[in-house]
């Protein structure tokens, strides 16, 4: 199944959207769930790493589309996000949000079509992982770009989200084991960071991208940096003083 947001203010385009989108699925044998938020302000209130894909319209009242992508990807930046609008001279600039893509409209099913055709393949090719977390209250499904970070305190585990965090019995063998793909890296004996969401290091401190600050062990730090290192790559990161 693929997840869709989609953020539009206009009740005729996002019905147009949401057919576009019924007919892509019929035509193509897929499962596409919809969710529709009228402005960016709401998207951003109730929003968690939960979509495969996010439409977005530029020209909306209160926070227009662009400064919506921007604090979107503060807090999810993977998920694929295609912008809606008849702005097409702003749309081009969608590569300070790392936008997948862009339609114009009014829209043309043949046209959008075509883009989708581009998004589930890299959607394919790129699958999000996830993981169940099981509390005594609870059993929560979250993706592990979802996840800041992970911390430890008599045995029980915290898994910070966005918006809430989920706790359970285990170990740091246990989650270092769950998540193996290669982002999360252990600062110090009782913290698990996702570096997706590292900003910056401050001298014996990672900054994550919600904020929050975690201390780094003198120990574990020379390999810590060597893993942010490895995993940006090129990437730009501000590694401050070290």
């Amino acid at each position: 199944m693929l997840r869709a947001a989609i953020v539009e203010d206009n009740d005729r385009d996002a019905e147009s959207l949401q057919s576009h989108l019924k007919r892509y699925a019929r035509e193509n044998k897929l499962e596409i769930e919809t969710r529709r938020y009228d402005n960016g302000i709401l998207f951003l209130e109730q929003y968690r790493s939960e979509y495969d894909l996010v439409f977005m319209d530029i020209d909306m009242p209160a926070m227009n589309g662009m400064h919506v992508a921007k604090a979107l990807r503060e807090r999810d930046t993977h998920v694929l996000l295609i912008f809606v609008t008849a702005l097409a001279r702003f749309a081009v600039n969608g590569y300070e949000v790392d936008a997948f893509d862009f339609i114009v409209k009014p829209l043309q099913y043949n046209f959008f079509s075509a883009k989708m055709n581009r998004a589930v393949r890299k959607l394919a090719s790129e699958p999000r992982q996830k993981m169940l977390i099981r509390s005594a209250e609870k059993t929560v499904s979250v993706f592990f770009d979802e996840i800041y970070y992970v911390d430890i305190f008599n045995h029980v585990l915290s898994f910070h989200l966005a918006d809430e965090t989920v706790s359970t019995r285990g170990t740091m063998k246990d989650v270092l084991e769950s998540l193996n793909d290669g982002s999360f890296a252990m600062c110090n004996k009782s913290f698990v960071v996702n570096l997706n969401h590292v900003q910056r290091i401050d001298a014996d401190e990672v900054v994550l991208t919600n904020g929050d600050r975690l201390p780094i062990s003198r120990l574990r730090k020379k390999e810590f940096m060597q893993q942010i290192a490895d995993f940006y790559g090129n990437k730009k990161i501000n590694l401050g003083r070290f």
